[in-house]
């Protein structure tokens, strides 16, 4: 397990469950690639910290990506609040990675992202070059060397703290920007949206 500078008990729960615990680096690109290097194993599982998943999701991902014949996969996401317009929002945006990903423009989720190591190796991981939506780019060049998808289960349980935070229309405005940078003029390698801040 990889940890980005937590400041919860995610340390110490780590590590009495005789986890590998890592320090990662300041952008989610150098954790992964730093976790994938210690990791053993044919497949890497990108998980975010503030992730729930259903008990099977593993072994429901596997069995699609095995009928499928894919080398790698993310999948659909729900928010963690009831919040009706934060919902909504989640689900619009689930079912347009879905149907992008579907055309060829491929988008996932950091919070559920599973790969064949050798395709990870293949394409040299995460871009940690890119500031935010390096997960984006990932699945766009793993795409090139083999077969991705966005499964529409299982569905997984991320966080809406940027949200809580920022606000609904704030976040849905960078994530809306975001995707307009990418379109236009590529990956983003400035801190012009403060994702992360």
């Amino acid at each position: 397990m990889v940890d980005g500078g937590s400041t919860d008990r995610t340390q110490e729960i780590a590590c009495g469950r005789d986890c590998l615990l890592l320090r990662g680096g300041s952008l989610p690109g150098i954790s992964r690639n730093y976790g994938a290097e210690w990791a053993s194993g044919e497949w890497l599982l990108f998980l975010d910290a503030d992730v729930r998943l259903p008990a099977d999701a593993l072994e429901v991902a596997l069995d699609q990506m095995e009928r499928r014949g894919l080398d790698s996969a993310s999948t659909a996401f729900v928010p963690d609040r009831r919040d009706a317009a934060i919902r909504a929002h989640h689900r619009l945006s689930s079912e347009y990675f879905w149907l992008a990903s579907k055309v060829g423009w491929c988008h996932s989720i950091g919070a559920f992202l599973l790969v064949r190591r050798e395709h990870h190796n293949r394409i040299g991981g995460f871009d940690h070059t890119i500031r935010v939506a390096e997960d984006q780019d990932y699945v766009l060049r793993l795409n090139r060397i083999g077969r991705y998808a966005y499964l529409r289960q299982p569905e997984v349980e991320i966080a809406t703290r940027r949200f809580d935070r920022q606000g609904t229309l704030t976040m849905s405005a960078k994530w809306v920007g975001i995707e307009a940078h990418r379109l236009v003029f590529g990956e983003i390698r400035s801190d012009r949206f403060r994702y992360f801040s």
